[in-house]
């Protein structure tokens, strides 16, 4: 996800502490910030609807671009386990593609409104490229297929009497394009925790302070260190942690709103990006946080603190550099002042304690 800045972001209500619910063994769900407009949905409910639309995105996902309904090709596609996500006009081609997020576009030359170069580059740029094959009642002789290729198609086919080679076609860069999207997935994520990672962070990062300076929306950063994880692995070992820190990266994940961003930025160091949320709340967010951390026990081990560093935007910063640099900041306020404690940047222009020019 994945870059919508004109998404409309959700009213938010007055943060409030929430309760520590024992429910079974399990931990407590945690809201450090409101989820409105579902206050008393779980988040194991927003897990399942992120499975779920895993899931369905995992089927592979075909949108055809054709004057008329393809009633065969889409029943023999269905067939073979491809959702056919749409059939739209030339003309309706970027609303549908955009709605649909397919992993294919196939389409008639032919269909009203279409200009095949132009669909072909705006698919090149469209959630990091999506394939195009052109089928339709011309016959496919090599003219017509090498003028395809040159237009930036993946090939051409003649409808109905090569539909068998097309469905192929369809399965075969479904199949290429999903193994992407899974190599891109991993590569922004941490390995040992399955956050985003720094690489991911920053993207998201840029985002939100691109939309404080389009929408006038605010947003926080939180960067958190685990207190002395260097004496946890020489006392109790590297796994052990290693448990530490998936623990913290677990408490991220769960409060974490769909519109937030939880990552490890290496070591004991993490992030959590909070969209929409001024400085204000974020520190009475961090403060609920560290507290959280604090009183949950790691096996083996036993509880763990973390310290914080808070910083707004605009309050503390109107770039990306300053942002972080203040939090960062912040954060060496916080450890500096003894450790499990959560410092908050200053407004612009202002001095940090503690902290030389």
């Amino acid at each position: 996800m994945m870059l919508n800045l004109d998404a409309a972001i959700q009213t938010q209500s007055m943060l409030e502490a929430a309760p520590l619910l024992k429910i079974l063994n399990r931990p407590p769900r945690i809201d450090l910030l409101p989820f409105s407009p579902f206050i008393g949905v779980h988040m194991s409910a927003q897990a399942e609807k992120r499975s779920a639309e895993k899931s369905a995105r995992a089927r592979g996902r075909v949108l055809l671009v054709m004057d008329e309904a393809q009633p065969g090709l889409v029943s023999v596609l269905q067939a073979k386990g491809i959702e056919v996500v749409g059939v739209s006009t030339g003309t309706a081609a970027i609303v549908s593609l955009q709605r649909s997020r397919p992993h294919l576009v196939v389409a008639d030359p032919l269909a009203t409104g279409l200009s095949v170069n132009e669909l072909a580059k705006m698919l090149e740029q469209f959630d990091n490229g999506v394939p195009l094959v052109l089928a339709g009642s011309i016959p496919a002789t090599h003219e017509k297929r090498m003028a395809a290729l040159c237009e930036g198609a993946f090939d051409y086919f003649e409808l109905p009497s090569e539909q068998d080679l097309l469905v192929k076609r369809c399965e075969q860069l479904i199949s290429l394009r999903q193994k992407i999207d899974r190599l891109r997935a991993d590569a922004d994520l941490d390995s040992l925790t399955g956050l985003a990672n720094r690489r991911r962070f920053r993207v998201a990062l840029v985002r939100e302070v691109e939309r404080w300076r389009r929408y006038n929306v605010p947003c926080a950063l939180l960067l958190l260190d685990i207190d002395h994880l260097k004496y946890i692995n020489d006392k109790f070992g590297h796994p052990a942690g290693d448990l530490v820190i998936r623990q913290v990266a677990q408490i991220l994940s769960e409060v974490s709103r769909d519109n937030d961003t939880a990552a490890r930025l290496g070591g004991e160091e993490f992030a959590l990006l909070l969209a929409g949320i001024d400085v204000g709340k974020a520190a009475s967010a961090a403060e609920r946080l560290r507290e959280v951390i604090g009183k949950r026990s790691v096996e083996g081990v036993g509880n763990v603190t973390v310290s914080i560093g808070v910083a707004g935007c605009p309050a503390s910063g109107t770039a990306e550099r300053t942002l972080y640099a203040a939090s960062d900041e912040a954060l060496y306020v916080a450890k500096n002042g003894g450790r499990n404690k959560v410092a908050i940047a200053p407004p612009l222009q202002a001095k940090l304690p503690n902290v030389e020019s």
